[in-house]
């Protein structure tokens, strides 16, 4: 009971931190919004995977650098120096939140953490960095182009569903960087896709399932493999799924801002994360399978909500985009 109200307390401080860096209105402010989430979030990290510990002082020691290029650029900033203190300052949250070049740390960090802090560190320790980002005046170029052909190459190779979904994660990010300039389309896109990510993980966690070979030798009930069929069609970008439905917001935002390069990078890099998630699809829901698919939902009634979100969220979006 007592670690239980422990890891409750260290959760509504780590959102207590990000909701002080997002309503700041000065860089001492945001900064300590972001130390406050970062310590808060440390005590949660050790479990009892024996590499837990080491992640969690590797998270310490990336962050820890990472302030301290922030600080750099806020001094730059301050003396009016003539050093490119934006890009400083961008590149500490690009570390921070493990972007493309700098994503080494979290994918060797994210094996050995908890599914909920998975999510955590994949959503909300991403959304103060975000903010910060959109108060710059910087073009992320560079780091939008990086971000989709690692998320998108890299994930191809990948047999651990953990390192998918943070390839995934990367790919995911650089779709809102590139809409960093307009806060309601990054705010939704975020909302959105942590959505479709704590759905999969919630199927992942109840069924026990770390690695791709694990889908198809698993004995779950065909009702659990249509949900995470769906729920993997969407974070893929299948449409009807909502997920087609944020890539697409995004692509038509860079047409009609005359990106056009980043615009096509984005639609090939979709086409390949398509195919690894497609992969999975085909795992979990067509191999070592006998039974008919469509009769998955008439037996379970309470299996279709994640059907019924994908499904019918797109002409929703498309009603309230109009």
């Amino acid at each position: 009971m007592m670690k239980n109200f422990n890891m409750l307390m260290f959760l509504h401080v780590t959102i207590m931190g990000t909701i002080m860096s997002l309503s700041a209105n000065n860089w001492l402010t945001i900064w300590t919004g972001l130390e406050i989430s970062i310590m808060s979030i440390m005590p949660m990290i050790p479990n009892n995977n024996f590499l837990s510990s080491e992640a969690s002082v590797k998270y310490f020691m990336i962050q820890s650098i990472s302030s301290s290029m922030m600080m750099l650029g806020v001094l730059l900033l301050l003396i009016n120096s003539k050093i490119e203190y934006q890009m400083i300052l961008t590149s500490s949250m690009m570390l921070k939140m493990g972007i493309a070049p700098f994503h080494n740390w979290i994918l060797e960090m994210i094996e050995s953490v908890e599914l909920m802090i998975m999510f955590l560190l994949l959503t909300l320790m991403k959304i103060a960095p975000l903010n910060m980002i959109s108060y710059l005046m910087f073009k992320n170029n560079l780091f939008i182009m990086t971000s989709l052909l690692v998320g998108s190459v890299f994930g191809l190779n990948q047999m651990s569903l953990r390192k998918m979904m943070c390839y995934s994660s990367i790919f995911n990010m650089s779709f809102m960087l590139a809409s960093i300039s307009t806060n309601s389309i990054w705010w939704f896109y975020m909302g959105t896709y942590s959505l479709m990510l704590i759905s999969i993980l919630f199927i992942l966690s109840k069924m026990k399932i770390n690695y791709i070979n694990q889908l198809s030798l698993n004995e779950e009930k065909m009702s659990s493999k249509m949900n995470i069929w769906l729920a993997m069609l969407s974070m893929g970008g299948m449409p009807p799924m909502m997920g087609f439905m944020l890539k697409l917001m995004v692509i038509q935002m860079m047409m009609s801002s005359k990106e056009f390069l980043i615009s096509i990078i984005m639609i090939m890099s979709s086409v390949l994360v398509m195919f690894y998630y497609l992969r999975l699809s085909f795992v979990s829901i067509l191999f070592a399978s006998s039974s008919m698919k469509w009769k998955a939902f008439s037996t379970v009634k309470s299996s279709s909500w994640i059907i019924m979100i994908n499904i019918f969220m797109m002409p929703l979006l498309l009603m309230l985009k109009t």
